[in-house]
């Protein structure tokens, strides 16, 4: 089952272009803003154009990812990318290569104005245009995005790096000049091999091609921009580009659901255990009163004596189990049980901001520490815990909270069985 994205990238004009990817990637049409776009709910990902993501490769002395990264940072310190701690530059860096103790690495940075703009577009990935398309081998690509010409550079199929090359669409102008010096130096500094020509991707005409073949003397092919690619987007789509604070949103979320998973995980075999003893002891029930139904029929006088004890007998021995059966009642009865009131006890944990530290449970009483941002956290906590309707079994009393030296207060409540 492949989950639907939508896939907003810029068009070749002002406007944004609207992609279904699943299976496949479909044209869904064009829109003005991507706020727009993104009104159908479901997971959006948003392509961004190069004036909005900078792209730019590095060599870096490690294989160790991690370190990657931390030079990606200084590289972008170093251009004056960044925004302040690391965290809150919006970035991320592809390891596009590895040999001989070196990492060929491709960074992608999104502007301050970008990142803003990100927050109504409610995108759940973001990666730059160019990534959503496997490029060419030995070969340089110029698109259009929305008015202005772009130079893609790649290696192995993936993105290298990207930059603007004219303001216009107009090949006669800087397009030639500007190509011919990035090439020279991507080549130079060893983050691409020879380049062997130039495909134009989108709307030029054969002419156009021509003239530009003669203003860089290699071979340039003209051909329509190819639909978004599947893989290409599955494997470079990051929530890393998204500005800190949806990063941050994001993650809260995950950990919630986290969180709940863990519970749930540790609830279901205990309701399933509870479920299958009350099964039981109805199916139990149901015997005894079937059996006690037919020995409450009155018995013919000739019964003897023999057949009256045996009668007996068997009442006997039914009334034991059903007497047997009801001491489990408590025990069988899930608002009783440790686990439904661990279960409520964190519930309640959502009406101030409160770490519990034990948990303790006894036939009749229960009892729970933990520690509060402030006293006043506590006592919330506290009435919380005493309103829940099936902690309602327990009457609950917190003696005072004793407050630390940082405000933090540490409390102990205990419940007695009503």
């Amino acid at each position: 089952m492949f989950q639907s994205t939508t896939v907003i990238l810029p068009a070749p004009d002002a406007r944004w272009e609207v992609w279904r990817c699943g299976r496949g990637c479909t044209w869904q049409g064009t829109a003005d803003d991507p706020a727009q776009a993104s009104r159908d709910g479901g997971k959006v990902v948003m392509a961004l154009p190069a004036k909005s993501c900078r792209t730019f490769s590095f060599s870096a002395p490690t294989e160790d990812r991690e370190l990657v990264r931390k030079l990606a940072n200084a590289q972008l310190e170093k251009r004056g990318l960044t925004a302040g701690h690391t965290e809150q530059t919006p970035f991320d860096c592809h390891v596009i290569e590895q040999s001989g103790g070196k990492s060929l690495v491709s960074v992608d940075v999104v502007t301050p104005e970008a990142a803003a703009g990100l927050r109504t577009a409610k995108a759940s990935g973001v990666l730059p245009s160019a990534r959503l398309f496997s490029l060419p081998p030995d070969k340089l690509v110029v698109m259009e995005e929305q008015g202005r010409l772009v130079l893609c550079a790649g290696r192995g199929g993936r993105l290298l790096h990207s930059q603007i090359v004219s303001a216009t669409r107009d090949l006669n102008g800087h397009a030639g000049p500007e190509i011919r010096i990035a090439s020279l130096a991507l080549q130079q500094q060893g983050m691409i091999n020879g380049v062997t020509g130039v495909e134009l991707w989108g709307d030029f005409s054969a002419a156009e091609a021509h003239d530009l073949s003669e203003q860089l003397s290699l071979p340039v092919q003209a051909k329509a921009r190819p639909a978004p690619d599947n893989a290409s987007l599955r494997r470079e789509g990051s929530t890393r580009l998204l500005p800190a604070s949806a990063r941050q949103a994001m993650q809260r979320r995950r950990l919630g659901f986290l969180k709940w998973a863990a519970l749930a995980a540790l609830l279901v075999p205990v309701a399933w255990w509870l479920y299958d003893q009350k099964k039981k002891l109805t199916d139990v029930e149901a015997e005894a009163a079937r059996i006690e139904a037919a020995l409450n029929i009155p018995t013919a006088s000739a019964v003897d004596q023999a057949d009256q004890d045996r009668i007996r007998a068997e009442h006997d021995l039914v009334k034991a189990a059903q007497t047997r059966w009801a001491s489990l009642r408590t025990a069988l009865e899930s608002r009783r049980y440790p686990m439904a009131h661990l279960d409520g006890l964190t519930r309640c944990l959502s009406a101030a901001e409160v770490v519990l530290t034990r948990f303790e449970s006894k036939v009749s009483d229960v009892s729970v520490s933990g520690t509060a941002r402030s006293a006043m956290d506590a006592y919330n906590y506290f009435n919380a815990v005493s309103k829940d309707g099936p902690l309602g079994v327990y009457a609950w009393s917190m003696v005072q909270p004793s407050i630390g030296a940082d405000g933090s207060a540490s409390f102990e409540m205990k419940g007695k069985m009503r």
